[in-house]
Formats: structure tokens, C-alpha cells, sequence
């Protein structure tokens, strides 16, 4: 579903750490198009939900084309193999007296005490007094189960809905499960469960998530800036809570800033060890704040709102071929150009080979085993050392050791029976 309450289940990471942005946001709302990650973790979702309302493994929709509100798409091998390993953890759940729901609209309304918290949840499992939450997430950042802010708020809108049946059904003890399957790529575990106590839910957890979203009813509620809420914020480029906490987590203050103009007519083999390192530290996030004022910028012009002294241009784009490629060869060769020289091919890259699926003469799809993976790791790869890079102390990669440097630079005494011709 494409539906998003004020203060959805997905945000509440963002308007419970700043309480002022959910009205400042709501400007940009239907403003741009979800980003290819976004749109292809929809279409995984899709792929999901039909496999468990229709009962059907993720294989048997190999080639077909499926729809969902970002548009129509092909099941590829690769989507299969991230979705089986939903279902193949939900396979493990399912029996006797097992309630499985996919894609639920939940409202927890009854409990948080307003109507604008509601959500969609993945996978819900029921068995007994136990209620199991499953989040399906298509991307490569690692999320957590324990204290989830976006399953605690989809827990109450289930709850919500069972305590208020008559009578009302109870239950003893609540998981949370994250399933990831793109951490697997990185040799990390794909799933991520926590259990809680629904009583400890429905106590001091409770009164906290309804104190966060009366405070977003607040017309003068604060912005308070952060890495977490303000990384994907949309008003991020419009905001002088972002702009001072970037400057400020950097150690520069507004006062400061001619040291910031001076340097930048300077030339670095000029500055002090305290401008270089000051400068190095504030770059980071000054490119953050530049990032966020060029997009706010661009989406003012692109709402027919100038900007006084900016414009919009295009680069240069990137240059295709503008016809079908056998057209393009036809072409090629009526120009003399050899075959060889037309078609080009190379070895797969070290990168590639992780995800290369391929298929036998029955259909069915292969990739390479975690085991075949390590040994093509272990044998067969080498890795090239990275780009040297300055970053703080702070930083939590291990420094290069240069060595002494000093020492590769000092004379070499001259032995004392020296040939005579050295004298």
C-alpha cells in the first residue's frame, strides 16, 4: 500500500527525535519520485505477498510480470532468492492453529488515544498467546529488532485491534523480527528477532510513543537536528537547526566562519596542523549541509519558485546508442568496422560474481553456495588496497602506519676502514 499516516510507523525514527519536522515536511509530500532502491524494495515486498496469500514458493513466479503502485515488473532469479529467505523462515512458523497475515493495515488508535499513527505491517504471525511482527527490508543497512521504533508502533496497532474485541484477546509475550536478506551479502545473519513482554508494552513504552506525537501537535514544537532524523529529513535543505548543528558538530560557529573564508583562499601547505585538522573534521558535514541547500534549491525552482542568483542546468549526459544493437551493428559494419572490434567482452568482476544467478536447461536457478563464495574469496581474489583518505581521529578504521619516517632519511655513517678512494 502506498498510504502513509501523518506520524507513520516508518518515520516515527525521524518525528519522535524532532517533533518539527512533521509539519515542516508536509510541504514536500508528492513532490519527487521514490528512488530506484526504494521502488525495487516495493516490488520485493509485492513478490512477498503474493507468495503468502497465494501459498506459493518464490520460484514459481520466476518470469512473470507482477503490479503494485510503483508499476508493473519482472521476477528475476535475484529477487527470488532475497524473498526466499523470508519464506522460508515464515515456512518454519506455520502449522496447526497458526494464524498467518500478510500486508495488514493496523490502527492503534485505541491505545495511543489519535488516528494518525496507523500502518501496514509485512507478515504477521499468531499462535496462541504469542504474536510474532515481521519486517521485510530490501536494503543494505543493517536495522535492529531490539528497541525497533517502527515494529513497537506496528505492535500497538495490533494489540489495539485485539483488545478491542469482546471480549478482548490477550496475549503474553510479543517478537519483532527484522529479515534482511542484502546483510547476507556482507556475511552478517539476514534475520533479527527480539522478544518482549506485552505488559512491558503496555506500560512505560506506551506512555512514551503517546508523549512523541503530542508533541508533534505543538504549532511551535522544536527542531532537534541529529544524524539519524535528519539524513533522509526532506526539509533538511530549508532548516537553520540542521545548517547550525552541522557547523557546530564540526566546532565551528557562526562567528568563526571568516577562519572558514580565509582558508579557502589559502593554500593548504600554509595552513597550521589546527586549520588543516579543523578544516578536514567540518568537511564532512559542511558537504552535507551544501548537499541539503542544492536540493532545496532545486526543488524551489522546479515549483516555478526562482531563486535569486541559481539556475538549473543539465551535465552532460551520458552518451548511448540511439538504436537497437543490431541496427547499430549493421551500421557499424557498413562503415568497415571489424566484428571483433564491435563486439567487445570481458571477464565478470570480482564484485559481479557474488550475485551471478544463471539458469539450467529445466528452468531452475543456480548461484554460486556461501562455501563456493569463500573459496572464490579466499583463492581467487585479490583485494587492492584503498584510497588513501584523511579522516578525524574519531574515525573508527585502524590508521595507516607509515613508520618512522625520519629514521628512512638519516645519514649512513661511513664505515672506518672506508676503500681509499672514498677519502
Amino acid at each position: 500500500m502506498n498510504t502513509h499516516a501523518r506520524l507513520s510507523p516508518s518515520a516515527r525514527y525521524r518525528w519522535a527525535a524532532c517533533p518539527a519536522s512533521v509539519n515542516a515536511c508536509v510541504k514536500y509530500e508528492g513532490s519527487g519520485k521514490n528512488s530506484p532502491a526504494a521502488i525495487d524494495g516495493t516490488h520485493s515486498h509485492t513478490l512477498l505477498e503474493h507468495c503468502i496469500k497465494n501459498n506459493r514458493s518464490p520460484e514459481s513466479y520466476i518470469g512473470l510480470l507482477l503490479q503494485d503502485h510503483e508499476g508493473m515488473f519482472g521476477v528475476d532469479s535475484d529477487r527470488i532468492s532475497r524473498v526466499r529467505i523470508a519464506t522460508d523462515y515464515i515456512n518454519t512458523k506455520v502449522g496447526d492453529g497458526v494464524l498467518l497475515i500478510a500486508e495488514q493495515r493496523v490502527f492503534p488508535d485505541a491505545l495511543v488515544g489519535r488516528n494518525d499513527m496507523s500502518g501496514t505491517v509485512d507478515v504477521q504471525i499468531i499462535s496462541g498467546d504469542h504474536i510474532e511482527i515481521i519486517d521485510y527490508k530490501d536494503g543494505m543497512n543493517p536495522v535492529e529488532a531490539k528497541d525497533n521504533q517502527q515494529l513497537e508502533q506496528y505492535a500497538y496497532g495490533i494489540l489495539a485491534g485485539y483488545l478491542s474485541e469482546s471480549p478482548p484477546r490477550m496475549f503474553s509475550k510479543l517478537t519483532m523480527t527484522i529479515i534482511q536478506p542484502k546483510i547476507a551479502l556482507k556475511g552478517g545473519n539476514p534475520i533479527s528477532s527480539h522478544t518482549v513482554e506485552v505488559t512491558e508494552l503496555l506500560g512505560e513504552r506506551l506512555e512514551k510513543i503517546i508523549a512523541e506525537a503530542a508533541a508533534t501537535d505543538d504549532p511551535n514544537a522544536p527542531f532537534v537536528p541529529g544524524t539519524k532524523q535528519c539524513t533522509y529529513c526532506a526539509n533538511k535543505g530549508n532548516c537553520s537547526a540542521f545548517n547550525s548543528w552541522t557547523l557546530e558538530s564540526a566546532g565551528i560557529k557562526f562567528e568563526n566562519m571568516n577562519f572558514i573564508q580565509d582558508a579557502a583562499k589559502s593554500e593548504p601547505t600554509g595552513m597550521t596542523d589546527e586549520q588543516l585538522r579543523e578544516l578536514v573534521e567540518a568537511g564532512p558535514l559542511i558537504r552535507k549541509m551544501v548537499e541539503a541547500a542544492e536540493e532545496e534549491a532545486l526543488h524551489r525552482i522546479q515549483s516555478g519558485k526562482p531563486v535569486a542568483g541559481l539556475k538549473v542546468v543539465r551535465g552532460s549526459g551520458r552518451r548511448q546508442w540511439g538504436l537497437p544493437d543490431e541496427n547499430i551493428e549493421a551500421e557499424l559494419k557498413k562503415l568497415r568496422v571489424p566484428k571483433d572490434v564491435i563486439w567487445q567482452t570481458s571477464l565478470i568482476s570480482a564484485a559481479q560474481i557474488g550475485k551471478a544467478v544463471w539458469a539450467k536447461r529445466d528452468g531452475t536457478t543456480l548461484q554460486l553456495s556461501p562455501k563456493q563464495l569463500a573459496k572464490v574469496e579466499s583463492d581467487l581474489i585479490k583485494k587492492a588496497e584503498g584510497k588513501l583518505t584523511v579522516v578525524p581521529e574519531s574515525d573508527r578504521r585502524a590508521a595507516v602506519d607509515f613508520g618512522n619516517v625520519e629514521k628512512m632519511f638519516q645519514a649512513v655513517p661511513v664505515p672506518s676502514d672506508e676503500p681509499s678512494w672514498l677519502s
